[in-house]
């Protein structure tokens, strides 16, 4: 097949969770398909025009207002997806930039609007959150909010209903989807979040040694990581950390270490027990030094991609049970407490399956992108194939959640 993806998101480097899971995804699909992806981004992005990265061919179109929206929702008075009504009037055009002959097109939310303009004769809507609830909740403090959030609302709810199918991370976002639009469970499918399997895995001892002396992190101290975008609920999530938390905890020898675009927050801190470092696409040196991963979020929409990369790298984790929602087969290799029970949990010093030389679950394994895009593929053959009234390899009409979410849970190929 060949896959055209659409997104407004850069998605290389993968920095953050909505490109992790673009580019997760289409990586995996890349193993057996052609896939070409379209990034809007901003006119300050030094990508190339054109670009081929781990099998997906990626073609940057720099949009100049997208400044210019972000400037408004600084000013409070318009949130930053109104870019996607001026997506919408290039839709066509960016449908001709993806050239033609393709099979199966993917389009997040802000570039829905190639949906009916572009020729492929399957197309998926790719949710990453159910975004009228994360606006509602999470979303830039602008004026007329209500509004907006109502524009939101209608803008998902076009996007489902012209789509053949609507893409989601979690169970509970598809059947939030189910309630708010009346999508059908037939035209749902769910991919869960996974994590990078060629850039993600536990340290050797000289690795980790390296890793914790740049840190300069004593043999004892026991390291619990925050990795986090800046994002509300990871800014909430570390206020609970740095503020109840680990203050409690300054005298045992746990440190927190901060990473990625959250750190920003805590300019000027000095703490003993907090090592912070900044965004870096590279994120393995953090994970190595590390002996827990942290999840206290309360709130977001998705799924946390943090919790299946911890995992992977061999860490013990710590997670509220809502930073658990979309990964149910996870359950048995993690700690679920609630937010006041964390820094109880965390002065047990839990070791996570490296440090207990135990092998990696195969359920941690099942959520490696390479092998959740590889089923979506296979499901998107399945869909296909009945669409153009051809033989499928799979049963017609089965629910496209279980089809995903199944093969997951049960490891994959």
């Amino acid at each position: 097949m060949l896959i055209h993806a659409a997104t407004d998101n850069d998605i290389h480097p993968p920095t953050f969770g909505g490109s992790q899971r673009t580019f997760g995804l289409l990586r995996g699909l890349a193993l057996a398909h052609d896939v070409r992806a379209l990034c809007v981004v901003p006119n300050r992005s030094t990508g190339a025009a054109d670009e081929r990265v781990d099998g997906v061919s990626i073609l940057r179109r720099k949009a100049w207002y997208t400044s210019a929206v972000w400037r408004l929702e600084q000013a409070h008075l318009a949130p930053m997806f109104l870019a996607a009504d001026v997506h919408g009037l290039r839709a066509a055009s960016f449908a001709r930039a993806l050239g033609g002959g393709a099979d199966v097109l993917l389009a997040d939310l802000n570039l829905a609007a190639l949906i009916p303009a572009h020729p492929a004769p399957f197309k998926v809507h790719t949710s990453h959150n159910v975004e009228y609830d994360l606006f509602r909740t999470a979303g830039a403090p602008v004026a007329a909010a209500a509004w907006w959030a109502e524009h939101r609302r209608a803008a998902e709810a076009r996007a489902v209903a012209a789509a053949d199918r609507t893409g989601v991370c979690s169970e509970e976002d598809a059947k939030r989807l189910h309630e708010l639009y009346g999508v059908p469970e037939g035209a749902l499918s769910v991919a869960p979040n996974g994590y990078d399997e060629t850039r993600v895995r536990p340290p050797s001892v000289a690795e980790r040694a390296r890793a914790r002396h740049a840190l300069g992190v004593g043999e004892h101290d026991y390291v619990a990581l925050f990795l986090g975008s800046d994002v509300p609920h990871n800014r909430t999530a570390l206020a609970e950390l740095t503020e109840r938390v680990l203050p409690r905890l300054r005298n045992t020898g746990v440190r927190l270490l901060v990473a990625g675009s959250v750190s920003r927050v805590l300019a000027g801190r000095r703490e003993s027990w907090l090592t912070v470092r900044a965004e870096a696409a590279d994120i393995a040196p953090v994970l190595h030094a590390a002996d827990a991963g942290l999840n206290p979020v309360s709130g977001g929409g998705g799924s946390n991609i943090k919790v299946p990369t911890y995992l992977a790298a061999g860490l013990a984790v710590i997670t509220t049970p809502f930073g658990l929602r979309g990964y149910p087969g996870l359950k048995p290799h993690v700690q679920s407490v609630a937010l006041a029970d964390m820094g109880t949990a965390l002065e047990a010093r839990p070791a996570g399956w490296n440090a207990r030389g135990a092998a990696e679950p195969a359920e941690v394994a099942a959520h490696a992108w390479g092998r959740i895009g590889e089923q979506l593929g296979r499901e998107l053959e399945q869909r296909l194939s009945a669409r153009r009234g051809a033989p499928s390899g799979g049963p017609r009409g089965a629910s496209a959640v279980a089809l995903v979410s199944q093969g997951v849970a049960g490891g994959g190929r």
